[in-house]
């Protein structure tokens, strides 16, 4: 059977599966975060994480810095400026938009 492939953000995981992240990446997951692109053509930031039935890509919230690179925000919130209701994965259109 085919895992399903979901696309969540940070902040709306359950308990469960936030332990799991913070398992699978004990020292932060800056140096795994793929930049994807939205709708919109903004840029987003996720990480794998898998579970024994489904694939997921959680979305990280990060700021721009000066340099004009990305730094991943602290806190476990997102923006909201691409939330999960604009994402288009057309990366790969078996993911499910959670």
């Amino acid at each position: 059977m085919e895992k399903k492939r979901v696309i969540k953000s940070l902040e709306n995981l359950d308990g469960e599966l936030k332990t799991l992240l913070k398992k699978k990446y004990p020292d932060g997951f800056e140096n795994s975060l793929m930049r994807l692109q939205n709708a919109k053509n903004e840029p987003f930031f996720v990480v794998p994480l898998e579970t024994s039935d489904t694939t997921y890509l959680v979305k990280i919230a990060v700021t721009k810095n000066s340099a004009g690179g990305y730094d991943v925000d602290d806190e476990e919130e997102d923006d909201d400026r691409d939330g999960d209701e604009n994402i288009d994965p057309g990366f790969d259109p078996d993911f499910d938009d959670d």
